[in-house]
């Protein structure tokens, strides 16, 4: 039984021992200058504020017995969106949400906008599938807690 004890801990040691650590990348100052740039220059936070609402009144409306009704007013809604705001314009998040993206890849988006200022005009971004679904779980986070709020009132 001891033979079997030693074995059943050098394994389990040996296991535990050779688990990774997995390390976060953080963006270098390089990028952060680059993704300053091409905030300023693509019109980042109002077409991700503009996305930000169209999410926001998709998850105030609710379909119940085939008729729809919204669940949030006016002044709630605003509330919703002054918290997103506030979440997105720390710089520090929005070098998380483009830091995979390498300093030419920045540089090469930096490039396209400033040859096409047409497309900062039209609010067209660049945005990945993560930065849309982080904004769409704190829109949702944030509804939940107005919802929370007036069903304890």
């Amino acid at each position: 039984m001891k033979k079997y004890l030693v074995l059943f801990f050098v394994i389990f040691s040996a296991l535990s021992y050779s688990q990774s650590v997995i390390q976060s990348k953080f963006p270098t100052d390089n990028q952060k200058k680059l993704i300053d740039k091409f905030i300023d220059v693509c019109g980042y936070n109002e077409s991700l504020m503009k996305t930000a609402n169209l999410l926001l009144f998709r998850k105030s409306i609710q379909y119940e017995n085939g008729k729809s009704f919204e669940i949030l007013n006016k002044e709630e809604k605003k509330i919703i969106l002054d918290r997103i705001r506030l979440n997105y314009s720390r710089k520090n998040k929005l070098y998380f949400d483009f830091m995979n993206l390498t300093e030419k890849n920045l540089i090469d988006l930096i490039k396209f906008y400033d040859e096409n200022s047409n497309l900062k005009s039209s609010n067209y971004i660049f945005s990945s599938d993560i930065i849309i679904h982080n904004l769409d779980n704190e829109i949702s986070i944030e509804v939940n807690k107005i919802l929370k709020e007036k069903s304890t009132k």
